[in-house]
C-alpha cells in the first residue's frame, strides 16, 4: 500500500477517523453516566439515612409521648407505614393520671402534619366517689350528614360498638378500639381501658383495624403492670367483623337489635322505625347498642297523622334533611357507667340503681355480674311524641333482652308516669 493510499484510509496524523470520534463520545458518555449512578447512589444512600434517622427519632417520640405503653414500630405501621411524626406537646401519657392520651401528627410537605393515632388511657380509682368523669350521651348518630343528602336516615355517622370476642377484652368500631382490663379486688385501681384510634381521614383498613387492636391491648397489659392492676386480658379474637354504617331493613334484624326484630314480629311496627343498624351481640360485653330510624317514605307516610296531633308541628323539610327520626338503645356495664350525663347542658346525672327519663331519654339500671349496669333509650325529638304509647313496651322489650342476655339481676325500670308526653 502507498503513502497516498495510507494516508486516506487513516487521515492526517493526530486527527481521529469517524470511528475514534464515536468512541471518544460514547468514553464520555460513559464516565458521565457513571458519575451521575455514583451521585445517585450517594443520594440513596443519604436518603435511607436521612429515613432511618427520621425513623428512629419517630420511634423516641412515640415511646416518649404515648407513655411507652404500644410499640412504635405499630404505630408508624398504620395507614401504608410512615417514618416521619411529630407529637402534639400537650398530651401526654401518664399512668399517674385519671385520663391522659397522646396524639401522633403525621409529617407531610415543610411545615404541614395530618392526623395518624392517638391513645387514650383512663383509669378508674375502686372507689365510685373518687371519680370525676362526666360523659355526654351521644345523642346526634346522623348530625355529619345533615343537609345534601337524598335520604339521611340511610346511613350513621360511626358504626355501633362490636364486641372483641365475647366482649370481655373490649370492643371496636370502624376506627376505634378500647379495651379494658378489670383489676381483681382489693387494689386502689377499679380498672384501666385504652382506646387505639386511627385519625387519618382514610377509612381503617381490616389490616390497621387489627393493628389497633393490638396497640390498644398491649397498652391495657402494660398501663395495668404499672398501676399493680392484677388483671387476666383474654386473647384478641381470631376475625374482626367489617363494622357497618348503612342501615337495614328491621325487620328479622339480628345481633344487638334481633329484640326489636322480636317486638315487631309479634306486634306489628305502625309508627316504630323501619331501619336498623346492629353489631354482633357479645354476651359479656360493657358496651354495645341498637340504632334504629325511620326512613324518608315511611316518615312521609305518618308524618299527617302526627300534624293532627299537635299545634306546633315541626316542618317535615327540616326531619327530612336535617333532622331524621331515631331511637338508640344503649347498655354499659362496669366503671363506664360513671358520671354518664343527660339533658341539653349534660345537667341530669343517671346513676347505677336509679330508674327515670330527662328530656329525651330514659334509663334502667341492674347488676351484670357484680357490676353496676346502665341501660339508655334515646329518642329524637319530635319522635317522641309520635311513638307516644309505645315507648314503654320498645324500651321494656330492650331492658329484658339486654338483662337476660347478660345474666342480669336487680333490675330497676322506669314509672310508667315517665314515658307521658305533652
Amino acid at each position: 500500500m502507498d503513502e497516498t493510499s495510507a494516508a486516506g484510509a487513516s487521515g492526517p496524523i493526530g486527527e481521529p477517523t469517524g470511528r475514534g470520534r464515536a468512541a471518544k463520545a460514547w468514553n464520555a458518555l460513559f464516565c458521565l453516566v457513571a458519575v451521575a449512578g455514583i451521585g445517585l447512589s450517594i443520594w440513596a444512600v443519604v436518603m435511607q439515612v436521612s429515613d432511618l434517622r427520621a425513623r428512629s427519632e419517630s420511634r423516641e417520640r412515640i415511646e416518649a409521648g404515648c407513655g411507652g405503653l404500644v410499640d412504635p414500630d405499630l404505630v408508624l405501621g398504620l395507614n401504608g407505614d410512615i417514618d416521619r411524626v411529630e407529637l402534639s406537646d400537650r398530651y401526654q401519657i401518664d399512668t399517674a393520671r385519671r385520663v391522659s392520651n397522646c396524639l401522633v401528627h403525621r409529617v407531610g410537605e415543610p411545615g404541614t402534619a395530618y392526623g395518624h393515632f392517638a391513645l387514650t388511657l383512663t383509669v378508674y380509682p375502686a372507689d365510685p366517689n373518687a371519680d370525676d368523669r362526666r360523659v355526654a350521651l351521644d345523642d346526634g348518630p346522623f348530625d355529619l350528614r345533615r343537609g345534601g343528602v337524598d335520604d339521611i336516615a340511610a346511613a350513621a355517622d360511626h358504626a355501633v360498638p362490636h364486641p372483641l370476642g365475647d366482649g370481655r377484652l373490649g370492643e371496636y368500631e370502624s376506627h376505634m378500639v378500647t379495651v379494658r382490663a378489670l383489676c381483681a379486688d382489693g387494689g386502689e385501681i377499679s380498672s384501666v381501658e385504652a382506646s387505639a384510634i386511627a385519625k387519618y381521614a382514610d377509612v381503617a383498613t381490616p389490616g390497621d383495624r387489627r393493628t389497633l387492636a393490638g396497640l390498644a391491648r398491649q397498652a391495657v397489659e402494660r398501663a395495668a403492670g404499672e398501676r399493680g392492676c392484677a388483671a387476666e386480658l383474654p386473647a384478641l379474637p381470631a376475625g374482626l367483623p367489617e363494622p357497618a354504617f348503612a342501615l337495614r331493613p328491621a325487620a328479622g334484624t339480628g345481633g344487638t337489635c334481633a329484640w326489636y326484630g322480636r317486638l315487631i314480629a309479634a306486634g306489628g311496627r305502625g309508627s316504630l322505625p323501619d331501619r336498623a343498624l346492629a353489631a354482633p351481640a357479645g354476651k359479656a360485653s360493657s358496651h354495645d347498642a341498637c340504632l334504629l330510624a325511620l326512613g324518608e317514605d315511611e316518615t312521609r307516610r305518618i308524618w299527617p297523622a302526627y300534624e293532627k296531633t299537635t299545634k306546633s308541628p315541626r316542618d317535615l323539610g327540616v326531619v327530612l334533611s336535617h333532622s331524621p327520626l331515631w331511637v338508640k338503645t344503649e347498655t354499659v356495664v362496669g366503671d363506664g357507667t360513671r358520671g354518664i350525663r343527660t339533658g341539653l347542658q349534660d345537667r341530669t346525672v343517671i346513676r347505677p340503681g336509679t330508674a327515670g327519663t330527662d328530656e329525651f331519654a330514659w334509663w334502667a339500671s341492674s347488676v351484670c355480674d357484680g357490676r353496676p349496669a346502665l341501660h339508655l333509650m334515646q329518642v329524637s325529638y319530635p319522635y317522641d311524641r309520635i311513638l307516644r304509647g309505645r315507648l314503654e313496651p320498645l324500651f321494656r322489650a330492650y331492658v329484658d333482652d339486654a338483662t337476660e342476655r347478660r345474666g342480669c339481676t336487680d333490675v330497676v325500670r322506669p314509672d310508667a308516669a315517665d314515658f307521658v308526653r305533652s
